[in-house]
């Protein structure tokens, strides 16, 4: 990969994140983009240092979920920073399955009423998200398992940080690698679900 298809790279993660209509996997990744424009641009230094990692895919989309907003390439390549949310990301990533049972550990006893709307309010288990006590990782098999968000969307009523959480989960999910019947086995294990 060269810095011109870094830079489409980055631009084809960077859209899927941000847009609402543009899936980086209905699309293959491809995005319209001129090689022209890219020679011009004074930043394409660091798209040619974006190129040579061999995980540039794992690497963008750490920092879209778990960075900061509007990242600047400069600062995604050359920040510690960067390094340092890409290695926790893997890290969460390879130990997934025992995350997942730790996070299980923060929810009420009763698993059902974490994810109950009352008033239109946010539930327990979107606020253990927001207050970071669980990973989006976690949240994402759960909602996998449980599909509790087309509830959610109905009787949430505030209309700004749930909707952002929605589409960050979406976006992020078809990246997201884990044995759902696994999850599930220890789900149900856990809170004494029925199968």
């Amino acid at each position: 990969m060269d810095g011109f298809e870094a830079y489409k790279h980055y631009l084809a993660l960077k859209n899927h994140f941000s847009s609402k209509t543009y899936d980086f996997f209905k699309y293959n990744g491809a995005i319209k983009a001129k090689r022209e424009s890219y020679e011009t641009r004074n930043d394409k230094y660091f798209f040619q240092k974006l190129a040579k990692r061999k995980d540039i895919t794992e690497f963008l989309v750490s920092l879209f979920v778990h960075g900061k907003k509007d990242m600047w390439i400069g600062d995604i390549v050359r920040n510690e920073e960067s390094e340092q949310v890409f290695l926790k990301a893997q890290q969460v990533k390879q130990s997934l399955t025992y995350v997942f049972m730790g996070d299980l550990e923060k929810f009420n006893d009763d698993l059902v009423s974490s994810f109950v709307v009352e008033e239109g309010q946010h539930p327990h288990a979107l606020k253990l998200l927001l207050r970071e006590d669980i990973h989006i990782e976690t949240f994402i098999i759960l909602n996998d398992i449980m599909r509790f968000t087309p509830t959610w969307n109905k009787q949430i009523s505030e209309q700004t940080i749930w909707p952002q959480i929605r589409q960050k989960c979406k976006k992020y999910h078809p990246f997201l690698e884990y044995d759902k019947e696994k999850c599930k086995n220890i789900l149900v294990d856990k809170f004494n679900l029925k199968r």
